[in-house]
């Protein structure tokens, strides 16, 4: 699958499904797409969604989840621009998941 097009899936299931479940913002990470510093919320990983996410669903978000993380570093969302993002555990800045 090409990257972008999984972004946008990624990007939909997110707004469906209302993710991340947790309310819990990661201050002092900012959004590279839209600046802000305090809407960074950490996704779940694909063995931790809620349950009241369907079946089909959750195994398209663990096909995204690894597709875009080979590294098995963090996702997250700007809750903001509803955008998803990759957040390195060590750097502590979040990197968009696609390029150009």
């Amino acid at each position: 699958m090409e990257r972008h097009a999984a972004v946008e899936q990624l990007k939909t299931l997110i707004i469906t499904n209302s993710l991340p479940q947790t309310d819990m913002a990661l201050f002092g990470i900012k959004c590279p797409y839209c600046g802000k510093a305090d809407r960074i919320h950490k996704l779940e990983t694909p063995d931790h969604l809620p349950q009241r996410v369907s079946a089909e669903d959750s195994k398209l978000y663990g096909v995204l989840w690894h597709e875009l993380n080979p590294e098995s570093s963090e996702l997250g969302v700007c809750k903001f621009c509803q955008n998803p993002i990759e957040l390195p555990v060590a750097a502590g800045q979040a990197n968009v998941l696609v390029d150009g």
